[in-house]
C-alpha cells in the first residue's frame, strides 16, 4: 500500500519524499511545495468552545455532497466494513465509479475521537487493515474519509501513476475543503521595483455540536507564498534570500533559494489543524540577492 499525503486543503507541490514507516509495503509519499524553506505543520487538540452550532455530518450528506459534485458513489457490498474498524468505527464502502476507486467514510462520535483515532493515526499499527494501491485521507467535522485508488502495483509508484493519483486524490480534497468544510481562499498580492510577490491562504473554521451537547470549534489553515522577478537578467540573479511577516507577526525567513526558468521562487508552506484563522491585513516581504535589498507589501 502506498499512501499520498495531501493536507487537508489539497495543497499541491512537486517534490516527492518517501518515508519508510517500518511496515513492508508502506511508504508515504508527501507532496510539499517546491524549495520548501518552511514546513510547520501545526496539529493540536481540537478545541473544544461555547460557540454556535453547526451541522453535524452524516453519512449520507457526505455522500449526497461528492455525487452533486461529479463524484458519483456507489455503496460496494463485497467488502466487509468490520475489517476496516479504526477506533471502533466501521466505515461505509462506496465505490467510486469513474476510477475505480474506494471511498471509506468514518462517522466518529465526537470531534476527539476523531482527533485521536485519526490525526493521531498510529501507521505502525494498522495490521488489521489491509488497504489496497494507494491510499489518501480526508477530514470535516466529526468525519473522515478515506480514499483507496487502483494505482501502484508494488511498494512506490511510478511518475505516471503519481501523477494520476495526485489528480484525483486534489479534486477530492478541494471538494472536502469546499463544500463538507466551507473552506475559503483570500489571496494577497504586491510589487516592488524588480518582484512581485503572491500570499495564497486557505481556511476554514467550523463551530460545531455534537448529539450530548459538547461544542467544538474544527478549525484549519494552509499559507503558501511565492516570488516573481520582473526584470530580463534571470540569469544573473543568484541566490535569494527573503523575511517574511504577517502584519504584526513573523512569518518566517529564507536563504539560498534559486529561481525557476520562469523567474519564480517558491518560499514555501505551513499550516495544520486547530490553528488560529485571523487574516493578516498585510504581508510584508523583504527580498535581498546580488548585494541589493527590495521591499513590498502584499494586500488582498
Amino acid at each position: 500500500m502506498s499512501l499520498l499525503a495531501f493536507g487537508e486543503a489539497g495543497a499541491k507541490g512537486e517534490i516527492n519524499i518517501m518515508l519508510n514507516l517500518k511496515k513492508s509495503k508502506f511508504y508515504v509519499i508527501a507532496i510539499i511545495a517546491a524549495v520548501v524553506v518552511i514546513l510547520a505543520v501545526i496539529i493540536v487538540g481540537l478545541k473544544k468552545t461555547p460557540a454556535a452550532d453547526s451541522a453535524w455530518l452524516t453519512e449520507n450528506e457526505i455522500i449526497d455532497t461528492f455525487n452533486a459534485h461529479d463524484l458519483a458513489l456507489e455503496k460496494d457490498s463485497s467488502k466487509n466494513s468490520s475489517n476496516y474498524t479504526i477506533g471502533g468505527i466501521k466505515p461505509g464502502i462506496f465505490e467510486l465509479n469513474e476510477s475505480d476507486s474506494t471511498f471509506y467514510v468514518y462517522i466518529f462520535d465526537n470531534m476527539d475521537e476523531r482527533y485521536d483515532n485519526f490525526i493521531l493515526w498510529d501507521f505502525d499499527n494498522i495490521d488489521n487493515i489491509e488497504f489496497d494501491g494507494s491510499v489518501n485521507a480526508y477530514h470535516s467535522k466529526n468525519a473522515s474519509i478515506v480514499l483507496e485508488a487502483p494505482f501502484g502495483n508494488g511498494d512506490t509508484l511510478d511518475s505516471n501513476e503519481i501523477s494520476e493519483f495526485s489528480k484525483l486524490a486534489n479534486v477530492i480534497s478541494d471538494t472536502v475543503f469546499l463544500y463538507l468544510n466551507d473552506g475559503k481562499t483570500i489571496v494577497y498580492h504586491g510589487e516592488s521595483e524588480h518582484w512581485r510577490g503572491t500570499y495564497t491562504l486557505k481556511y476554514y473554521s467550523n463551530p460545531i455540536e455534537d448529539e450530548n451537547g459538547q461544542r467544538y470549534l474544527d478549525t484549519y489553515r494552509w499559507e503558501t507564498s511565492q516570488l516573481a522577478y520582473r526584470g530580463d537578467d534571470l540569469k544573473n540573479i543568484g541566490a535569494i534570500s527573503y523575511k517574511l511577516k504577517r502584519g504584526l507577526s513573523s512569518g518566517g525567513e529564507g536563504t539560498g533559494l534559486i529561481m525557476n526558468d520562469e523567474g519564480i521562487v517558491n518560499l514555501g508552506g505551513s499550516g495544520g489543524n486547530g490553528g488560529g484563522t485571523t487574516l493578516p491585513q498585510e504581508i510584508a516581504i523583504t527580498v535581498i540577492w546580488n548585494d541589493q535589498e527590495e521591499s513590498l507589501i502584499l494586500e488582498p
